[in-house]
């Protein structure tokens, strides 16, 4: 049999277990899959139509792009200072082309990237060589491609582009240059997932699910079962008539319908759907609005480790190929380099901020103007000043006759 005609079974028996469990069994085994393709075909569009898929990716998009990207550069001795005398400043920070800004750049690319496994963008160039402007390109309209020389192009619209006119960001690859596409290595889970979506919707449309059954020995006239209908629908039908008492005649009897084990398992099977979705894109699952298992405390580990497993990983693929391809060579020997500025998603609350302040600046790693910086406020003159404890000296050195003075006079007066 079928898969199409299991479902159209299923709805008419009403039963949503059936139709599970042999879908999951057709699933194990390979059955009724067309040249070993799923029923359903899984792109972009289809992809994001699933919810969990639509969230993750999402959540990844508008986090990175909400991080800043800053264009710094490191002097001879290793001190670095934001720069913003070359064109690409002024691109990563205020506009990245004519039509978009650095967040709708980097929310694009990302994009991309959850989805298709690739980043591809034209770069625009003045007539030193240096990027002026970034235009995102449509990946599944790019084809990559070796040359006589067996250097990498691009091939856009039967047009060949070279390295240098495009900025390529892969995502996780076999070989390092073409990234692999999401969508298409998760695409039997994501699958499985709109079938119990779909599924759901066509079960619930189509089949009758009351919330109870009224029932009667005898046969009401047709007048009596009309006016039942009437007055039914107006006193206790609907939200606002919800927990009203039912008054009941002519031996009628209602009974209350629960939820079957049967549609407790469908749910718990969309639960698992979910939370594979968010395992693929590595997402935590309270950021996705699945709240099942969450607590305060597990909730903040797991945003900590979000932007330490998740993002750190994405910012830096960003940051080597920003800095290998839209940079110059010129420029690399001058130390210019860019990062993204992760400190926003790892501040905590403000209790807990101040509390490391207080130990960075006791400990003297910290001055007030780090800390000012830090908080994004202005600095303050002589707010560079370093604090050293006086009870800290170097190992092996004997200290000096005025802190022993000290020390000695504290413990007598804490004796006295």
């Amino acid at each position: 049999m079928k898969f199409i005609d299991r479902v159209k079974k299923a709805f008419s028996n009403n039963n949503i277990n059936t139709i599970l469990q042999q879908y999951a069994n057709d699933f194990i085994r390979g059955e009724d899959l067309p040249s070993g393709k799923g029923s359903i075909i899984i792109d972009r569009e289809t992809a994001m139509k699933y919810s969990a898929v639509f969230a993750c990716v999402r959540v990844l998009a508008e986090t990175k792009a909400s991080l800043p990207l800053k264009l710094y550069k490191k002097d001879p001795k290793g001190e670095k200072k934001e720069a913003n005398d070359i064109p690409l400043s002024q691109v990563l920070s205020y506009k990245v082309n004519d039509e978009m800004t650095p967040f709708q750049w980097k929310e694009t690319s990302m994009t991309s990237l959850c989805l298709g496994g690739n980043s591809f963008n034209q770069k625009l160039l003045n007539a030193s060589g240096q990027v002026v402007g970034i235009y995102p390109l449509d990946y599944t309209k790019v084809k990559m491609e070796r040359d006589s020389e067996k250097k990498l192009i691009y091939v856009i619209d039967n047009k060949p582009y070279t390295r240098k006119e495009i900025f390529h960001i892969p995502g996780l690859s076999f070989d390092g240059i073409s990234g692999l596409s999401p969508i298409s290595y998760a695409a039997k889970a994501i699958e499985l997932g709109l079938i119990y979506e779909n599924f759901g919707v066509n079960f619930f449309n189509n089949s009758a699910i009351p919330s109870g059954v009224i029932a009667t020995e005898g046969t009401l006239s047709e007048t009596a079962y009309e006016r039942f209908k009437k007055d039914f629908k107006k006193n206790y039908a609907g939200m606002v008539n919800k927990g009203v008492p039912m008054l009941l005649e002519a031996g009628l009897k209602y009974t209350p319908l629960n939820v079957s084990q049967a549609d407790a398992q469908f749910l718990e099977s969309k639960k698992f759907q979910i939370e594979d979705i968010a395992r693929i894109y590595r997402v935590p699952l309270h950021l996705i609005q699945n709240l099942d298992r969450a607590t305060n405390n597990n909730i903040e580990h797991q945003s900590l480790e979000f932007v330490m497993y998740t993002m750190l990983p994405w910012c830096k693929r960003d940051e080597e190929n920003i800095n290998m391809q839209l940079l110059t060579p010129e420029e690399m020997r001058q130390g210019y380099y860019v990062e993204y500025k992760l400190d926003a998603l790892l501040r905590g609350d403000t209790k807990s901020r101040a509390e490391a302040y207080a130990i960075g600046r006791q400990w003297g790693w910290l001055s007030v103007n780090d800390i000012r910086r830090l908080e994004n406020m202005n600095p303050i003159p002589n707010g560079d000043v370093y604090l050293q404890p006086l009870n800290m000296i170097e190992a092996g050195t004997k200290p000096p006759k005025a802190l022993v003075e000290e020390i000695y006079k504290m413990i007598s007066e804490r004796a006295a």
